[in-house]
C-alpha cells in the first residue's frame, strides 16, 4: 500500500510481502503484486532501507536479488540498508546520503524499511526537513 506524503513527490510504503510477526521468505507472487501496485501509483523511484538481516528473506523468489528486481520492474533504485530494530540506525551521513538520493532520484520517490514505520520514518523526516529548507530560502 503506497502513501504519499507529498503526493507525487515522495510516498511511503513496507517492504514487499511484509506481514506483522515473524518474518519468513516472502512469495514471488507478493513481489510481484508489490510491484504492480507502486507502479499503478505511478511511483517511479525506490529508496530501499532493507538490510542485510531482510534482504535475504527474497533469496528463494528472487534469485537476482530484490534490488535488482525492482531495476528490472523499471524502477530507479537506491540502497541504504541498515539493520532493524536498531535504536539510532543512521547516521548524520548516512541520512544525507539518502537526501542526496531522493534529490537525483525520478520522482515520485517511495521510501521504504520493513514496516515502512521506523527507518523509514526517520529518513522521511531528514528528507522534509531538507526540502522545508530549500522551500523557505
Amino acid at each position: 500500500m503506497v502513501s504519499w506524503i507529498i503526493e507525487g513527490e515522495l510516498a511511503v510504503s513496507p517492504r514487499p510481502g511484509y506481514v506483522p510477526g515473524e518474518e519468513g521468505a516472502v512469495p514471488l507472487a507478493a513481489v510481484e503484486a508489490w510491484v504492480a501496485r507502486t507502479r499503478e501509483a505511478g511511483v517511479r523511484s525506490v529508496i530501499c532501507l532493507l538490510g542485510d538481516d531482510q534482504l535475504p528473506l527474497y533469496a528463494a523468489a528472487l534469485p537476482e536479488g530484490l534490488l535488482a528486481r525492482y531495476r528490472t520492474s523499471g524502477f530507479e533504485v537506491a540502497h541504504h540498508g541498515v539493520r532493524d530494530g536498531m535504536a539510532e540506525p543512521f547516521t548524520r551521513a548516512q541520512l544525507d546520503d539518502a537526501w542526496a538520493s531522493f534529490r537525483r532520484l525520478p520522482k515520485p520517490v517511495l521510501v521504504h524499511c520493513s514496516a515502512g514505520h521506523d527507518r523509514t520514518g526517520r529518513v522521511v523526516r531528514h528528507i522534509l526537513g531538507r526540502l522545508e529548507g530549500e522551500r523557505g530560502r
